[in-house]
């Protein structure tokens, strides 16, 4: 979940919740006035009932958050690898990721801000520490059990580290207030954490732009444990391998180019822009209306360079041999005109309403021929009569240019990083199960700056079920 993710889902309870505290503390102030006018003498610290109560309002924000808004859609799922959102994030180049780092230490800088409030025995860090790797772990449970969420020790470092670096910050606050002047060892350690954190980034990002290359999301965060599988290879793997061809693409990872389509669509079609761009993963996301009001969405993956423009609703109709030749020559010199028609694209009618144009190359000519090609495909669903925006555009064509010849790994050399467990795979393998291999091709893939790097495809089965995996081929 991104920043924008999370004020999203923050939003609609940050009100409920405000009541609901405002409430409480009511109840307690009233309470308090009736003890008091029966002859009560005991004195009701505020400010410790006020933090309590700030504390309670904390942890209900954050439950809904963490667990309450999710699906349970996850069974028992246990990560204890630690730093593997490090290795994610890098790996994918990914925004969301390092979002989310910063976000479970932001998150959590509130309890240890506040328990510092609570009294002189827990002015000190390692009261905060304890309660800290409390609540938090005790939330990971939490979501492992109610099957929310999966118990990760990342999150646990890393709500552990906010909740310190929000003690640090009251703890120089605090230090101020009663000296009544700045203290500056309290206002250095204060800065610590942020400080790592930025050189961590700062760091990452220097190395990154430093590289020609981009990262492969395909890389694992974590490898897998081999052992206790059994593998069984059935495919004939060489020991050398042909250099092959690298390719770049502007399109990948470029919102800037996501934004020019998105603007296109907006004047092509006479669509009303409705809010700003949303931020969900690797998509970037434009509302759209039409003159009648109808809601359109813009898509933009930053990974394939692909977009999509479309509406919610029935996509059954058929259309007539001549209405299918009226739209094709309508899009095709829409897309002509904007310079965003493939040279040697194949037309076909799909499902009776769909239009389609298709554009490839074998995967031996692209390996092996040093020439700039274009790949991929368009489907377009028009809309009725009297409506110019298609209900369903999907446009997935991108430009490769040839960048020069690349030295590979062998098939054979490829295979033994499946048996270290260098791969990425959705589900974990375990003592026990087999694998077997039964194919391996090579293939490609763009990398996080559009660089279309040669891979090899390994397919075969896990326990009798389909599997697929793809390793580095440079």
């Amino acid at each position: 979940m991104d920043f924008q993710g999370v004020i999203s889902a923050l939003l609609p309870i940050l009100s409920k919740v405000l009541m609901i505290g405002l409430a409480a503390l009511g109840a307690v102030a009233l309470s308090y006035a009736v003890y008091r006018k029966k002859g009560g003498t005991r004195k009701l610290p505020l400010k410790k009932s006020i933090t309590v109560l700030l504390l309670i309002m904390w942890f209900g924000i954050v439950m809904v958050l963490t667990t309450f808004s999710r699906g349970q859609n996850f069974e028992g799922w246990i990560n204890l690898r630690l730093f593997s959102g490090y290795f994610s994030a890098w790996n994918q180049w990914s925004l969301s990721e390092f979002q989310l780092i910063i976000f479970n230490m932001l998150m959590f800088m509130p309890l240890g801000f506040l328990i510092p409030l609570l009294g002189m025995r827990t002015r000190r860090l390692v009261p905060v520490l304890l309660i800290s790797l409390a609540v938090t772990t005790g939330i990971e449970l939490i979501q492992m059990i109610s099957r929310r969420g999966i118990f990760e020790l990342d999150d646990i470092l890393h709500n552990t580290i906010g909740s310190i670096a929000g003690y640090l910050i009251m703890n120089a606050i605090l230090d101020s207030v009663e000296r009544r002047k700045l203290v500056f060892r309290s206002a250095g350690l204060a800065l610590c954490i942020p400080l790592v954190f930025v050189l961590l980034f700062t760091g990452a990002l220097a190395v990154y732009q430093t590289k020609e290359l981009g990262n492969l999301s395909i890389r694992p965060a974590i490898k897998q444990d081999m052992r206790g599988v059994e593998v069984e290879l059935q495919a004939e793997l060489p020991e050398e391998a042909e250099p092959a061809s690298l390719y770049v693409s502007t399109r990948i990872y470029n919102s800037g180019y996501g934004q020019e389509m998105a603007a296109l669509a907006q004047r092509s079609f006479a669509l009303q822009h409705k809010e700003g761009k949303r931020i969900d993963g690797m998509n970037r996301i434009w509302s759209f209306a039409d003159r009648d009001g109808n809601p359109y969405t813009f898509n933009y993956n930053l990974q394939d360079g692909g977009w999509q423009l479309y509406i919610e609703g029935d996509r059954n109709s058929t259309m007539s041999e001549a209405e299918a030749a009226q739209h094709k020559e309508f899009y095709e010199g829409w897309m002509r005109s904007n310079h965003i028609y493939p040279d040697n694209a194949v037309f076909s009618i799909q499902n009776g309403n769909t239009l389609r144009w298709d554009i490839s190359q074998p995967m031996a000519v692209i390996a092996e021929n040093g020439k700039d090609f274009a790949k991929g495909m368009i489907m377009l669903v028009p809309a009725s009569k009297g409506q110019q925006a298609p209900l369903d555009l999907f446009y997935a064509v991108n430009e490769n240019k040839y960048v020069r010849k690349v030295e590979l790994i062998s098939p054979a050399q490829a295979y033994e990083e499946i048996l270290q467990g260098n791969f990425n795979m959705y589900n974990d393998l375990k003592q026990g199960d087999v694998l077997r291999i039964e194919q391996v091709e090579l293939g490609y893939i763009y990398d996080s700056k559009g660089f279309y790097q040669p891979v090899y495809n390994f397919t075969g089965t896990v326990n009798g079920e389909q599997w697929d995996t793809q390793v580095p081929a440079m």
